[in-house]
């Protein structure tokens, strides 16, 4: 069994996917805006937009990244077992 393979993106769209990982974690999903994401991720909104189209996909990106850590983090350990 292996788990679904991350989201595939770019060099600004991992700066993106990690910047939205440390502020969604910390502060909530609700509570951080795209504004922030991408100044933290050094890009503009626009990038934002053109790489996910809107928050809610940059939300489902982020989800399934974590996802697949946690995964292939459980299946390794299982495999190891």
């Amino acid at each position: 069994m292996t788990p679904p393979p991350p989201p595939a993106t770019t060099a600004a769209g991992d700066r993106l996917l990690n910047a939205a990982e440390e502020l969604f974690y910390g502060r909530g999903i609700g509570a951080v805006g795209v504004d922030l994401v991408a100044e933290e991720a050094g890009v503009t909104k626009r990038t934002l937009y053109q790489r996910f189209g809107s928050k809610q996909h940059l939300v489902v990106a982020y989800l399934r990244r974590r996802a697949h850590r946690w995964q292939t983090t459980l299946l390794a350990t299982l495999h190891n077992a």
